[in-house]
């Protein structure tokens, strides 16, 4: 007989879940499906958004309510409905986004909100994940865009996105908001006190979860606080050595399955 670890697990998407190709291996899938066959729960915890993360988990089923938009909203996939939300202040969305233009001219400012991403510089570089996955988008200017932001991503070359981080805190604080790298490319702002892992606790505050019942998997910096926060903290082999060091344990890389080796072997137990 089967019995788990951990009866709920959390993954990030890309880099984790998701191979550099943004697919998912044949192996992810049939473990996400043997763990839940054995009574597990699973779900994802990403940057994305609910249209732009679906499309990419062809075959992975979930369970349970994933944490979108890094830790700024918890949204039931089954029950296509927002379970909970956080939004940055409408005016200093404006402040960051002009900010962030006026250091990195070419810098693709993008609106995350309900619908399609809205990006305001019409003279940026696109994202290049937008044009190869073919994400819904819209030019909006600064009085046309959404006023709930549930995060703002900036888009560029890490140098670059390094003098925006330092003219923000320079400039603007951190008063409201904070700034994380998800990627080289992406300085993400997101809502005070949110984080995958801050997000992680709300769900266990409120849906009935146990933070010690959970084990999570991520690869990257904006991960690292649900790798703590959680029961069991698992980093891919293509994490940086900071990101592994400070989890519990350490499995395949990204496009080697690193999901379907924490789960069978080490998340599923056979007496």
């Amino acid at each position: 007989m089967s019995k788990l670890l951990k009866p709920y697990l959390y993954a990030d998407m890309d880099g984790t879940l998701l191979t550099d190709t943004k697919d998912i291996s044949d192996e992810n899938v049939a473990a996400i499906k043997r763990y839940i066959d054995a009574g597990g729960k699973f779900a994802v915890a990403t940057g994305r958004s609910e249209l732009i993360a679906k499309p990419l988990l062809k075959g992975a089923p979930l369970n349970m309510p994933s944490i979108l938009y890094n830790g700024a909203a918890v949204y039931d996939f089954e029950g296509k409905k927002f379970l909970h939300q956080n939004c940055l202040d409408y005016d200093l969305v404006e402040r960051l986004g002009r900010l962030a233009i006026r250091v990195c001219p070419t810098a693709c400012v993008e609106v995350y909100c309900e619908g399609p991403i809205q990006l305001l510089n019409r003279d940026c570089v696109i994202d290049h994940y937008i044009t190869n996955e073919k994400q819904e988008h819209v030019y909006r200017s600064f009085e046309e865009r959404s006023r709930d932001c549930m995060k703002l991503l900036v888009y560029g070359e890490n140098a670059q996105l390094k003098e925006v981080e330092r003219a923000i805190a320079e400039e603007i604080g951190s008063d409201g908001f904070s700034c994380v790298f998800s990627a080289p490319y992406y300085l993400e702002i997101l809502p005070a006190d949110i984080s995958k892992g801050d997000t992680l606790k709300w769900i266990a505050d409120n849906l009935g979860y146990k933070l010690e019942d959970m084990a999570v998997i991520g690869d990257f910096y904006n991960d690292l606080s649900m790798i703590l926060e959680s029961g069991f903290g698992v980093a891919p082999a293509n994490a940086p050595d900071d990101i592994k060091a400070q989890a519990q344990l350490v499995v395949a890389d990204n496009n080697h399955s690193a999901l379907a080796d924490l789960i069978n072997n080490h998340m599923i137990i056979e007496d």
